[in-house]
């Protein structure tokens, strides 16, 4: 480990947004460590129909202040309230984002995140871009550790850093340097298994899993779950639905950031017909099912869907 002036961009403003993330990062990872029980329940429920946690609501203002005092970031838009809110005009940058992934299971004491991508502004405010044309993305986690995966645009990698003295000032060290994920492994972690009761082609890749020597590490949080193949540089994650058991993850400030950084890494994603990243956005509540890691896993995903016929191409 080594402390470094983290330069993440060679354009200024693109770095000032991604150090304005890591701003709001160090905040949110102390009003977390002091959040009894994972924050109270308020009264009110989210676009999704999720009720909100006062933590959920207290991220979500870290995030848009720190934003904004940046003064690079026209718009954002995030999963708590999912329309585009403007910042500052004459902005470069949109920002979408998950402010706290896994608030149902943070009352466990389990490991929850904020998911971010960085995109380039103009009229359109995304709708008809591609996950593509993401310019930067990042995850961070807060559990026994507070890190944070992030594209760094200057070097063309995805690395990781640890925040350390959080309950002061806080600084980030670089604690891995060039996050390269492995062709094939053996870790994998499932979401919403009703579905396989209707879904044979998801059934099928799991069985395959269940009876190979696969690890199931699984635990309900999407940011955590993914962010242990950048880790271990091997596994899978994957969510597919169906009409009684649909996907509820979202694609603006979940999916598209997260299989951005997959991808950046040497990673594959699928979205039950072709990369993630190829999806046209549509509108701010666009849901999308998902797997993405070690390459040749993603693969065996694409050859199971084109045996069942699923595929349109």
């Amino acid at each position: 480990m080594h402390s470094i002036k983290i330069q993440l961009s060679d354009e200024p403003e693109l770095s000032g947004v991604c150090w304005a993330l890591l701003q709001a990062f160090t905040e949110n990872s102390r009003v977390l460590r002091h959040c009894s029980g994972g924050g109270n329940q308020t009264q009110t429920q989210n676009n999704f129909g999720d009720h909100q946690l006062e933590s959920d609501i207290q991220c979500e203002v870290n995030i848009n202040r720190e934003l904004e005092k940046c003064g690079f970031v026209s718009h954002s838009a995030n999963e708590e309230s999912p329309e585009m809110k403007q910042l500052c005009e004459g902005g470069r940058y949109i920002v979408t984002f998950d402010p706290l992934d896994g608030s149902s299971i943070i009352g466990t004491n389990f490991t929850v995140g904020t998911i971010a991508g960085i995109w380039k502004s103009d009229d359109s405010l995304l709708i008809g871009k591609r996950g593509r044309d993401l310019i930067s993305a990042c995850c961070c986690l807060y559990g026994s550790r507070t890190t944070v995966i992030i594209y760094n645009q200057r070097e063309d990698k995805v690395q990781e850093y640890t925040l350390f003295d959080s309950d002061k000032q806080g600084h980030w060290e670089l604690t891995k340097e060039n996050i390269k994920i492995k062709q094939k492994g053996n870790i994998f972690s499932p979401g919403n298994l009703r579905s396989i009761i209707n879904h044979n082609a998801y059934r099928e890749v799991l069985e395959y899993y269940f009876h190979n020597g696969y690890t199931l590490r699984y635990t309900g949080g999407m940011a955590p779950d993914i962010c242990q193949i950048f880790l271990k540089e091997i596994g899978v994650f994957s969510l597919f639905g169906d009409e009684k058991n649909p996907c509820k993850l979202r694609y603006l400030y979940e999916c598209a950031p997260l299989a951005f950084l997959i991808e950046k890494a040497d990673g594959k994603s699928f979205n039950g017909q072709s990369s993630v990243l190829d999806t046209v956005i549509n509108g701010y509540e666009q849901k999308s099912e998902i797997a993405v890691g070690s390459a040749e896993d993603i693969e065996f995903f694409i050859q199971i869907w084109k045996k069942h016929g699923l595929l349109k191409f």
